[in-house]
Formats: C-alpha cells, sequence, structure tokens
C-alpha cells in the first residue's frame, strides 16, 4: 500500500521527467509584448499632446490579448471616453489592424464580424506590431466626431516615444 507522500513524490518525479525534456523544434512561440514601462510613456505621449492640442480624451494601452496595460483618462473627458478606448484597443489587438481599417471592412460589408462579437469597429486604435507580431495595441477615446481626427496622431507620438520613430499605423 503506498502512502500520500510516496504517491506525491511519483507524481513530482513524473512532471520533473516530463518537463527536463527538450521542446520539439515549434512547440513553443516567443512573441513580442509591449511592457508596462512602455505602455505608460505612451499613455503619458499621448495625454501630453493632447494637452498641447486642447482637446480632452482617454487612452488604453493592452497587450495582445487586449489585457489592459496602461490607461488615463483626463479631466473634462466625456463619460463614455475611457470605455471606447478600452474597446478600440482591444479590437485593434484583436484584428491586427487600426480600427479605421475595421470600421471600412464592416462598413462596406467585407467583413461584419466585428459587430458580432462585440468588437468596436471605430476609428481611433492602433495595433502595435514589432517583427511582425502584434505587441499590443493603443485606443484613444473621447473625440467623437472631431474633423481633426486627434486619436491616430496621438496613439502614433506615444508609440514612438516609447518603441522609437518611424511607426506607421497602416
Amino acid at each position: 500500500m503506498f502512502h500520500r507522500a510516496t504517491i506525491g513524490g511519483l507524481a513530482a518525479a513524473a512532471i520533473l521527467s516530463i518537463t527536463a525534456t527538450a521542446q520539439p523544434a515549434g512547440a513553443t512561440y516567443n512573441r513580442p509584448f509591449v511592457s508596462s514601462d512602455a505602455a505608460q510613456t505612451i499613455t503619458d505621449t499621448c495625454i501630453a499632446t493632447a494637452r498641447e492640442w486642447d482637446v480632452r480624451l482617454a487612452v488604453a494601452v493592452v497587450d495582445p490579448f487586449g489585457i489592459l496595460i496602461d490607461f488615463h483618462s483626463m479631466q473634462g473627458a466625456s463619460e463614455t471616453s475611457g470605455t471606447t478606448a478600452l474597446l478600440k484597443a482591444k479590437t485593434a489587438a484583436r484584428w491586427r489592424r487600426t480600427t479605421a481599417e475595421v470600421n471600412r471592412m464592416v462598413t462596406t460589408g467585407q467583413n461584419i464580424a466585428p459587430e458580432w462579437i462585440g468588437d468596436f469597429p471605430q476609428p481611433g486604435a492602433v495595433p502595435i506590431i514589432i517583427d511582425g507580431v502584434v505587441a499590443g495595441a493603443v485606443g484613444v477615446g473621447g473625440l467623437g466626431g472631431n474633423p481633426h481626427n486627434y486619436g491616430i496622431p496621438c496613439a502614433v507620438a506615444g508609440i514612438e516615444a516609447a518603441l522609437g520613430s518611424g511607426f506607421t499605423p497602416d
């Protein structure tokens, strides 16, 4: 008869032997993620840029899976700014393209799935792509109907401050 400690010891040995074996080629995938420091730089830069333009907005930075990393809503931003910033960022991360492009796909009927699955295909967010892989996304909310479309330039300014110049959203 085995004692619980013996059974536990056997299970631990089995786990160790499984984890000690070499992984076959392609069994794992390493991808870039936006760090929390980079996300804060993106948010801070976008907010500073918005202050220069005298607009009030909210900024959300998410990881590749849409998990919130950093967020700020300026005093005086609209009530829905924060919600739309986060929804836009999640949508850009999921679809790996700007929400302006996702909006175009939906409005032309090319692909209306973003609406069916609860995404928010409204302009104002860009994915952060590093080495061809989505590392996160930035969403800007609160500029509804603003003819100057400050959201994308604000997001790009933040991304360039955190990750270097030359970033283009499309």
